[in-house]
């Protein structure tokens, strides 16, 4: 009788759990996108410099497999960090990110500042670069219209010949619709 009792509140704990999972109607997926962009100035180059690169949110499975349901992208962050540097220890950078829609810009370009290369790879920080909200939102806006966005690194290097690999970081949630 106890077994039985047992056996029946255990099988309507398990059809109540199993009316929970039918209920839920979004999840989320998250992961961080790097890119490596390699800045490789010989002497005889110019110091000012220009890289671009896409990010592709189907890079990442899971968001991958559910992009068809994908209803709602956040940036969480956007970061840097120099992963690699040869040159002189005192070459700095100016800098500025820009994301891009093709040959258009979205929003404002972010200033970087002033970068020592060697002083930030020797500490092995990663830099968090401000985003405004307004920016994040027409960010996010393009990401939900074409699962990818550009972005451009560009600045000037205050000596030459020097190589640095910067590895930028753009840490996504999505909200994905299940029913």
């Amino acid at each position: 009788m106890k077994k039985g009792l047992l056996l029946l509140l255990l099988a309507g704990f398990t059809l109540a759990s199993c009316d929970q999972v039918g209920e839920i109607e979004n999840f989320a997926v998250n992961h961080k996108f790097e890119k490596s962009v390699v800045l490789d100035v010989s002497a005889t180059d110019p110091s000012s410099f220009a890289n671009d690169f896409t990010i592709e949110t189907s890079d990442d499975d899971d968001f991958k497999n559910n992009l068809s349901k994908i209803s709602k992208y956040t940036v969480s962050t956007f970061s840097y960090r120099i992963a690699s540097f040869s040159g002189d220890e005192n070459i700095t950078s100016t800098g500025m990110v820009q994301f891009m829609d093709g040959a258009n810009t979205i929003g404002d370009p972010i200033d970087l500042g002033v970068v020592n290369f060697k002083s930030l790879q020797n500490s092995g920080l990663e830099v968090e670069i401000p985003i405004t909200d307004d920016l994040k939102a027409l960010v996010q806006n393009k990401l939900l219209s074409s699962n990818s966005i550009t972005v451009r690194v560009s600045g000037e290097v205050s000596d030459k010949p020097l190589t640095a690999e910067f590895v930028l970081g753009l840490k996504i949630e999505a909200l994905v619709s299940v029913k």
